[in-house]
């Protein structure tokens, strides 16, 4: 694996794990109970970790097709955008439910950036397959569920709540494994020592 990737994986990895922790203080506590100053700055913190985690990603998933690595960043760009135009419905006066409407909506894009990811990982030479198809089972679930509100906003699918797996194994592999040499054995390696042990 290329130890330039070590950088930007973490940097993804670190912006997604932050993430995980922030969205629930800000969507599960902080707008339930009213404060919607806070449950606005998380969000819009979140729309920034989002950015960065896309641009972050880039060079990961470039060894699985540049377009791909390209067209996922820019997804993911584009949900942290919507994001953070939704957080501004937070704001006096507060619309809590044009803010849940815009988030349902660019549910859909995030779906997309995740079905892309899963795509390029699945293409590269580098990463695990399994974690690319894990990853385009949640784009898939996000974005079934995004069109279903839009579409049947009485019985909408819950589908993303049981597929969203992939984006954890993706965290925790940029975290613990993108970019680090130790224990993969090179081609120079088994040249050198005839051994593939």
């Amino acid at each position: 694996m290329n130890t330039s990737l070590r950088t930007p994986a973490l940097v993804a990895g670190i912006s997604l794990a932050l993430m995980v922790v922030l969205a629930p203080l800000g969507l599960l506590w902080a707008l339930p109970a009213g404060a919607n100053g806070a449950a606005a700055l998380t969000v819009l913190v979140i729309a920034v970790l989002d950015v960065l985690a896309g641009v972050a990603l880039y060079p990961v998933l470039k060894s699985g097709g540049e377009l791909l690595a390209l067209s996922a960043a820019a997804l993911r760009v584009a949900y942290g955008a919507v994001f953070a135009v939704a957080a501004g419905f937070l704001l006096v006066p507060a619309d809590t439910e044009r803010f849940q409407a815009i988030w349902d909506a660019g549910l859909f894009i995030f779906g997309l950036h995740l079905a892309v990811v899963g795509v390029a990982v699945i293409r590269s030479p580098t990463i695990p397959t399994w974690i690319g198809l894990l990853v385009l089972i949640a784009g898939a679930g996000y974005a079934i569920d995004s069109a279903t509100i839009a579409l049947l906003p009485a019985n909408p699918t819950m589908i993303g709540e049981f597929t969203f797996v992939g984006e954890v194994v993706l965290l925790v592999w940029l975290i613990g494994w993108c970019g680090r040499t130790r224990g993969i054995r090179t081609d120079r390696h088994v040249a050198a020592t005839g051994s593939v042990r």
